[in-house]
């Protein structure tokens, strides 16, 4: 029996070095699912996080091309490569880094229907979109593209580092239903994000010189927070040191019967007021540059590069202001259908009565995010099959924006009052790093108390 957890154990560290928190969602043996649907069902007394190793994840992924594309052992140069990489991108490609450490994180049971969870975590969230004019710009330069408009609204990013201080509360209403929401407040330590710019440069010929560089219709701005002390107070004012905001998170469980059961949940409805260390940078304006005609004179030497930085600034006013804003938090939307069968199984609740649970379900859930240019979407197939009533394992399908062929698994497991969880996604691309486009990690360990 003990070689057998020994290498249930193993098994779980093994699946647990990557995994998207789609695998968590309705995941109901973890304590963390609470994070991502407040409204679902626990049956223990309390649990408590281990700090900062209570829920650890990290994911990185690019929709524009895999690892293979630039890297894979042929006969192409890197030039080639990298080439045939820009002619592939699209304006909405983009990359997205994402890391979430619980610091600390605790929940009790209120009552025999009200669960109470309270924690703090940190959050890193990166959304660059590739602006494909401007790559190709600065690699061929603008001599091939002779009166082509490149457009500077392509240039779209976002970034955040934020402290969140949360408290959420589940209630069974009755058989069939639960609900839940939970309350954030959010410190935010870096913002950087950019303000719908739009404009085009254009290359044409001229009677004067060989070439016209037309700037149009330029609008374009960004707005920070927290670059002057990026050093020194990054990590502090993510604990209510910050610019500070407030969001909320609902969910809900539905049982339509025994066996068929629906979840869903909307996150991080908020946003941030930025006050505190912003720096505010807009230009609006048109330009058009038809060359330099030097003209050398030892008695009056004229600064050209002066001359042109003042006709643009005259041209094209640009401003620094340290002006208040609002960022707005990222929402997400799940949902997912689960229908359980085959053998049942007891579980003792906290109730001493023994709830009825199956051994076998399958279902599938969706994921949206809220982005700058458009929301990214993910649909997920799953079966969850319980080993023992301390082993569970969930195996995923997912379709995205990265890939048509993600497949996952994730692990749930109980030594005593110790929990362990973790997930494992993209098992195609591990397997082969020249097709991988996004690699992640998750992994938790808990006390939880029955």
């Amino acid at each position: 029996m003990m070689r057998k957890i020994i290498f249930h154990f193993f098994l779980l560290f093994v699946i647990a070095i990557q995994a998207q928190q789609h695998i968590a969602f309705s995941f109901g043996e973890t304590p963390q699912t609470l994070m991502l649907n407040p409204g679902s069902e626990t049956n223990y007394k309390s649990h408590y996080g281990i700090p900062v190793l209570s829920n650890f994840h990290f994911t990185i992924g690019n929709t524009g091309f895999q690892m293979g594309d630039l890297f894979s052992n042929d006969s192409r140069s890197f030039n080639e490569k990298f080439e045939k990489v820009l002619n592939q991108l699209e304006p909405d490609d983009y990359i997205n880094l994402n890391t979430k450490i619980d610091v600390l994180s605790f929940g009790y049971r209120y009552n025999n229907k009200t669960y109470i969870s309270v924690g703090f975590y940190e959050e890193l969230d990166l959304m660059v979109y590739f602006p494909e004019d401007a790559i190709e710009g600065l690699y061929f330069g603008n001599d091939p593209f002779f009166n082509r408009s490149f457009s500077i609204s392509q240039a779209i990013m976002k970034a955040d580092l934020m402290g969140v201080l949360h408290a959420g509360i589940s209630k069974k209403i009755d058989e069939k239903l639960t609900i839940g929401g939970r309350f954030k407040i959010y410190s935010s330590s870096l913002n950087v994000e950019t303000n719908n710019n739009s404009g085009s440069i254009t290359t044409t010929t001229n009677n004067i010189n060989i070439s016209r560089l037309t700037l149009q219709n330029l609008d374009a701005g960004v707005s920070t927070s927290g670059i002057d002390n990026i050093e020194e107070d990054v990590l502090s004012n993510t604990f209510l040191g910050g610019n500070l905001g407030i969001g909320f998170d609902v969910g809900l469980t539905y049982h339509f019967s025994p066996q068929i059961e629906f979840t869903g949940s909307i996150l991080d409805l908020g946003f941030v007021k930025h006050s505190k260390n912003t720096r505010n940078f807009s230009a609006k304006g048109n330009y058009v540059f038809d060359g330099i005609n030097f003209e050398y004179n030892s008695d009056d030497l004229i600064d050209y590069l002066k001359q042109l930085g003042q006709d643009i600034d005259a041209r094209i006013p640009s401003e620094e202001t340290g002006d208040a804003y609002t960022s707005w938090r990222p929402m997400k939307l799940n949902a997912a259908l689960k229908y359980s069968f085959g053998e049942r199984r007891n579980k003792f609740c906290y109730t001493k009565t023994h709830k009825q649970y199956y051994y076998n379900s399958i279902g599938f859930q969706m994921h949206t995010i809220m982005r700058p240019l458009k929301p990214q979407f993910s649909f997920t197939s799953f079966y969850e099959k319980s080993l023992s009533q301390k082993i569970h394992t969930k195996f995923t399908h997912t379709i995205n924006d990265y890939s048509s062929t993600i497949f996952g698994a994730g692990a749930s497991l109980q030594l005593g009052k110790l929990h362990v969880f973790g997930a494992l996604d993209n098992v195609l691309g591990v397997r082969d790093l020249s097709t991988l486009n996004t690699i992640s990690l998750n992994f938790g360990l808990n006390i939880i108390i029955n």
